[in-house]
């Protein structure tokens, strides 16, 4: 890392105000506390995709399985047959949408999961079910009950929503009277982290989606923003300006200590973590347009210039497996969303036209970007696109949840 004196010596005395927390009090809807569950192993089934769904008894047993099945059906990495033509077998049961869930391979005596699914809502319980079936089968996260986090003007100021990975449900997440932008989700989806401007400069706010409760985590003097955590969820590798020029910070939030791994006379931002929690990649304007540079955080090596053959580059993302990048181009006179083997490799346009700040789902199959005001999703491996967010005011800087 970058060995500057004079840099790690304002650090020692700024690093006391690093993780501030406070009494704040909650400004996240109740209705996503309590929905985020520990991740469960998944079975190395990688040839095997088949399932069965047998019989569920009770009184909504029928609606939650016929449901289960419409939640299954897109997903590609597995195909529904018969019970008896299918390896792996689900059965239950389910009464007043409250879900029982056992799956089982054929032949093998042992139960590969029993499970209860409780959450108010039936339509809940079969997506949380949906995803654990996809991901122990199949290895693959399912997006069933996953969440998308954007930015929206609806209410005249900036704050952060969030919806279901069709799209439905969108809902205010904050309500902060001096707007909320930048937002980040932490690998378990149990943390929110924005940047607010309450103190009249950009301040990083971290909330906790289980309880609503918010805390201020780095509000020293200048830009503290775009904020986003490690894989881990250990870090938070954000822009902070109070040693003079903007650089990137990784701040552990555990023992609240935080380094700066970048020196450059320009203006790094929008950090992203590889898989490997060992890589960021990040844009910075140090000539006369912003370009994407990588840093390894465990080698006092300097960041490396990323040549993606275009002249304007921002807002970057690693895919889920670390073999792609995202990010924004400058291209025939407008922004477009690319995508770009890593290290090497053709660059793809997605989605000109003003496309901007892409994300990758968590199975690595889709991008969501906002694109005109509005939230889309682009399929890649069919190449088809669809609208999920419209009418909400004006949609930027979506994530989504891994």
């Amino acid at each position: 890392m970058p060995n500057n004196s004079l840099r790690h010596h304002s650090l020692a005395i700024a690093l006391c105000l690093l993780l501030s927390a406070t009494s704040g009090h909650a400004e996240v809807i109740s209705w996503v506390r309590g929905l985020f569950a520990p991740a469960k192993k998944s079975l190395d089934v990688s040839n095997v995709t088949t399932l069965g769904i047998g019989t569920f008894t009770g009184a909504t047993g029928e609606s939650a399985a016929q449901a289960t099945r419409q939640q299954l059906r897109p997903n590609k990495n597995l195909k529904l047959l018969p019970v008896v033509q299918a390896r792996f077998h689900l059965n239950g049961s389910s009464n007043s949408g409250r879900i029982t869930a056992i799956l089982t391979e054929r032949g093998q005596p042992k139960t590969i999961f029993e499970r209860t699914y409780a959450a108010p809502g039936m339509e809940e319980n079969v997506k949380a079910l949906a995803d654990d079936l996809i991901f122990a089968i199949t290895g693959r996260p399912g997006l069933a009950s996953t969440r998308i986090v954007f930015v929206s003007d609806a209410t005249g100021t900036k704050q952060i929503y969030l919806c279901d990975a069709d799209g439905e449900n969108p809902q205010q997440v904050t309500n902060n009277r001096y707007g909320a932008v930048s937002p980040a989700l932490a690998s378990d989806d149990s943390m929110l982290a924005y940047t607010s401007y309450a103190s009249g400069f950009p301040a990083l706010v971290m909330v906790d989606m289980a309880s609503g409760s918010e805390r201020q985590m780095a509000n020293t003097p200048g830009v503290n923003t775009g904020a986003t955590f490690s894989p881990d969820g250990k870090h938070l590798a954000l822009t902070m300006s109070f040693v003079g020029n903007p650089e990137i910070f990784v701040l552990n939030l555990a023992s609240s200590h935080a380094t700066c791994i970048t020196d450059t006379p320009g203006a790094p931002c929008s950090p992203s973590w590889h898989p490997d929690g060992q890589q960021l990649i990040y844009a910075s304007h140090e000539d006369s347009s912003p370009l994407l540079y990588t840093i390894d955080i465990t080698a006092e090596a300097p960041a490396r210039l990323w040549d993606t053959g275009y002249s304007f580059c921002a807002d970057p993302e690693w895919s889920p497996d670390g073999k792609q990048v995202a990010f924004t181009a400058r291209t025939a006179g407008s922004m477009a969303v690319i995508i770009k083997p890593y290290p090497f490799g053709k660059s793809s346009l997605i989605q000109g036209s003003g496309a901007q700040h892409p994300t990758w789902s968590p199975d690595g199959r889709q991008l969501a970007y906002a694109h005109k005001g509005e939230l889309w999703v682009h399929d890649l491996d069919t190449g088809t696109r669809r609208c999920l967010v419209r009418g909400l005011g004006h949609i930027s800087e979506p994530k989504w949840m891994r």
